[in-house]
C-alpha cells in the first residue's frame, strides 16, 4: 500500500506541473476542503456534507447558513450559479429541520421551488430559513437568500418528508405489489 500511495502522489505531482494558474487555484481549493474537514471540528452537531463544503456553505450558530462566493459556485458570468443558490436554500432548510428531529429521524426534500430575484454577488450569500408548518411526516418551509447588504437574491419554498427511525412493517397479507 505504501508504494501505491507514493506512485499516486508522483502521478498527481506530474499532472500538477501541466496545469495553468486558474486550474491550480481550483485544485488548491479542493485540497483545502479535505484539510478543513479533517482538522476543524464542526461548530454545530450536524456535520456539513462534501457538496456543501465544496460550495463554501457553512451553518452558523444563529440559524442562518452562509455560502462564500468564489470559483466553486460562480457561473460563466461571474455571479452565483443558480444551482448553488438552490443548494444553499435546501441545505439551510434541511439543517433547520434537523435541529428539531429526534435521534434516528431523517429529512428528505420532496419539492423545492426557487424564484431568482437578483444576481448573487459579493463575498457571500446568507440563507434565512423559516419553518411554516411541521407535521408528523412533512414540513413546509421557506428560505430567503440575501446578499451582505440585505438585498433579496432568491426566495425558496419547499416541502420536506420526515422519516422516523423505525420503518413500519406492512401486514403479512400485503403483497409485494401493494407494498411499493
Amino acid at each position: 500500500m505504501g508504494s501505491n500511495k507514493t506512485e499516486q502522489i508522483n502521478l498527481i505531482q506530474n499532472r500538477l506541473k501541466n496545469l495553468n494558474d486558474d486550474e491550480l487555484d481550483q485544485i488548491s481549493y479542493l485540497l483545502s476542503l479535505y484539510q478543513a474537514s479533517s482538522t476543524e471540528q464542526p461548530k454545530t452537531n450536524i456535520p456539513m456534507h462534501f457538496l456543501g463544503r465544496f460550495l463554501g456553505i457553512e451553518q452558523k450558530e444563529d440559524g442562518t447558513t452562509e455560502m462564500k462566493l468564489g470559483i466553486q459556485n460562480e457561473n460563466t458570468y461571474g455571479v452565483a450559479q443558480g444551482g448553488s443558490i438552490y443548494t444553499l436554500a435546501d441545505v439551510a432548510i434541511g439543517f433547520q429541520i434537523l435541529k428539531s428531529l429526534e435521534k434516528g429521524e431523517k429529512v428528505f426534500t420532496l419539492e423545492l421551488k426557487v424564484n431568482f430575484i437578483r444576481k448573487g454577488q459579493g463575498a457571500r450569500l446568507i440563507a434565512i430559513p423559516i419553518i411554516l408548518y411541521q407535521g408528523k411526516t412533512t414540513v413546509v418551509s421557506e428560505c430567503d437568500i440575501k446578499d451582505e447588504a440585505g438585498n433579496l437574491i432568491a426566495k425558496a419554498l419547499g416541502t420536506f418528508y420526515l422519516q422516523s427511525g423505525t420503518k413500519i412493517k406492512p401486514p403479512a397479507d400485503v403483497t409485494d405489489f401493494e407494498r411499493s
